[in-house]
């Protein structure tokens, strides 16, 4: 569908209605002629931040629906979602995988560890002081390996969403 220029609602999947069929309900019955697009707040499975912590990017939350539901509501309304690029769940398989072989997981390059960003391993307090940072301190958490090891592992904004690097070519380590 064509972009047009006409008000966009922005909202959750779950904030007119349960879910996405509903949201879509809502529309028909009382905005059809008020709203040309929805840009819906992130939608897939998530741990933390109202969506803001994706646990993966190829399923909707089951609870907000599926993909068919996106894209019936796609064939009416032209459509914007939040894909969060920078950062995915403390809780999601990769970082796990990550947390659980270290080195030797095919996600190690996913994530941004301090020893291999900065020199001597530790931003200098100069460094720190110009970062924009949602935290009093250097953005990271220590995670913590099943080796009994830790590192810190770049985190800007909650503890359970963890920064990726995005710098990485991760085409084949990431294919199933």
């Amino acid at each position: 569908m064509k972009i047009q220029n006409k008000i966009m609602l922005i909202t959750y999947a779950d904030s007119m209605g349960k879910n996405i069929r509903e949201l879509h309900g809502v529309l028909n019955k009382h905005y059809k002629k008020a709203v040309g697009g929805v840009h819906i707040l992130p939608f897939f499975p998530s741990s933390a931040d109202r969506g803001f912590a994706p646990m993966r990017y190829d399923v909707v939350d089951e609870s907000f629906g599926t993909f068919n539901d996106i894209e019936a509501m796609g064939k009416e309304y032209y459509l914007m979602f939040d894909f969060m690029v920078n950062h995915i769940s403390a809780s999601s398989e990769y970082f796990k995988d990550f947390l659980l072989k270290k080195d030797n997981s095919e996600y190690k390059d996913m994530f941004i560890r301090y020893k291999d960003f900065w020199e001597n391993e530790e931003p200098t307090p100069e460094q720190t002081d110009i970062i924009y940072k949602r935290k009093p301190r250097a953005p990271y958490i220590e995670a913590k390996f099943a080796d009994g090891t830790t590192e810190k592992v770049w985190c800007t904004f909650c503890e359970e969403q963890i920064d990726l690097d995005i710098t990485k070519d991760r085409s084949r380590s990431t294919q199933r």
